[in-house]
């Protein structure tokens, strides 16, 4: 059976006082990016505390060293005078301040808040900022860059709401079908021969409960679709393993299937994007990254891959060879037959169902979900602020917590109405109201000891982070 993930430090539930110092200061920057009512630092705090805890280094006046690009007149205008003096406490610089002035022009205010609420979907909103945090070694104003950079890439730039989730599996099946030979044909039958052939798929959890996704590269030939159905599949399957993971498990594991691998199989583009998806736009969502089975030839190839991965990712790398060794990350019993497991599970597609989304047309449902979240996020970002100005501690983090279980429930009654119907729905991976069944039964088959592993997101919400 799968092990009981346990919570490691510097994740909700088990924080240092440093670490909890370092989310609230994050929080208070992200806050006052909309809001101009949350003050900034104390006086006496000013210019002591900087991101990684030690005092701020003035720049000298005299250098032999090039001076840092300064922010323009424009960014400086888009970043709140309170928000200013934050970066200013924490030790921000011009490169800082600049990509703060940059980003904010570009997703300013209220539009930001929008935004994190719909990324936040399910998750417990610490444990979203959390990532970043740890991704950038708990410097507050870096994690603020790399988060609010991931937002605008999300809403501005790939529009994974609007584009990927709401659209799904049954958007790109009809336009696969279209006449002619248009490029939006073309992308919709590259997106459905990921799915027809089972290139890459979701079946179970390793040791940690980390849902597990396998690649099978042999089935890859680059020529067989186009980029842009590559990588919107690409993002779908990264957003839609967000869902599997079931508290405190943030993170998935990756088995690249290298058995009968060769050089036609090789693609650069799609490697170098899913390794930049996790490390800028998900980061600290990949536990395991697994070449199972990789031949000789591979090793050139790898010394590329090794090139352009974060050193935090590259230690998260794994190679094994056979299902004996595969054996020390997931259980024995749930290792596929078809990587020399014991586990008789064959993946197999199945095709939209009619009316299976029909609820993303009713807006009206979905309009008045979104404002009861919207009331939630404004306690939430409430309570937050007592929270961090320490003004009745106890009473705003149990009502914080009440909140951050209230917006995890709101999410699952919003979920058929902003996202279509996937496979993992089909299956019954995901099923109504946010329960997880990472080993479904068969139709007409009677339930095995695997598919009780039933775990729900709504049911245990974890305690605050500033509880840890």
């Amino acid at each position: 059976m799968t092990a009981i993930a346990e919570v490691e430090p510097g994740y909700v539930g088990n924080l240092d006082s440093t670490q909890e110092e370092k989310l609230q200061q994050f929080w208070t920057l992200l806050m006052q990016s909309w809001d101009l009512s949350i003050p900034g630092p104390e006086p006496a705090r000013k210019s002591s505390i900087s991101s990684n805890g030690t005092a701020k280094v003035h720049r000298r006046f005299f250098s032999l060293g090039r001076s840092p690009p300064q922010p323009t007149e424009q960014e400086v205008a888009a970043i709140p005078a309170n928000l200013l003096s934050t970066l200013e406490s924490l030790g921000a610089g011009p490169n800082e301040t600049k990509a703060v002035g940059s980003l904010l022009t570009k997703l300013p205010g209220e539009r930001l808040r929008s935004a994190f609420l719909t990324l936040l979907k399910q998750d417990h909103p610490d444990a979203l900022l959390l990532r970043f945090l740890r991704a950038e070694k708990w410097n507050v104003p870096k994690a603020w860059i790399k988060f609010v950079a991931s937002l605008n890439w999300r809403v501005n730039e790939y529009k994974v709401d609007e584009e990927v989730l709401l659209k799904g599996e049954e958007h790109n099946l009809e336009k696969s079908r279209q006449e002619g030979n248009s490029a939006d044909k073309k992308d919709g039958e590259g997106y459905v021969h990921q799915l027809q052939t089972g290139k890459g798929y979701f079946h179970g959890v390793d040791k940690w409960g980390r849902p597990i996704c396998v690649v099978r590269v042999r089935s890859h030939s680059p020529s067989e679709q186009t980029q842009k159905g590559l990588f919107d599949y690409i993002i779908h399957c990264i957003e839609s393993v967000r869902y599997l993971q079931v508290p405190p498990v943030e993170s998935m594991a990756i088995v690249f299937d290298l058995t009968s691998f060769s050089l036609s199989n090789w693609d650069f583009p799609p490697v170098k994007f899913i390794i930049d998806s996790f490390q800028e736009n998900y980061p600290e969502s990949l536990g395991a990254m697994i070449f199972y089975n990789a031949p000789w030839i591979f090793s050139g190839f790898w010394k590329i891959i090794h090139g352009i991965l974060d050193p935090v990712v590259a230690a998260k790398v794994h190679f094994i060879s056979g299902a004996k060794e595969l054996e020390k990350l997931v259980p024995k019993a749930q290792i596929l037959k078809e990587l020399g497991g014991e586990e008789d599970w064959d993946y197999e597609y199945i095709e939209p169902l009619p009316h299976e989304s029909d609820r993303l047309k009713d807006t009206a449902t979905r309009d008045s979900i979104l404002e009861e979240r919207k009331k939630l996020g404004d306690e939430l970002f409430s309570v937050t602020a007592q929270w961090i100005s320490h003004s009745d501690v106890d009473s705003a983090l149990s009502r914080r917590g009440e909140v951050i279980k209230g917006l995890s429930a709101n999410y699952w009654k919003l979920d058929p109405y902003v996202r279509a119907r996937s496979l993992l729905d089909r299956t019954g991976v995901i099923t109504e109201g946010g329960t997880i069944n990472f080993y479904p039964p068969k139709a007409a088959t009677p339930v095995d000891e695997k598919s009780k592993m039933v775990t729900e997101h709504v049911n245990e919400p974890q305690l605050a982070a500033a509880a840890a």
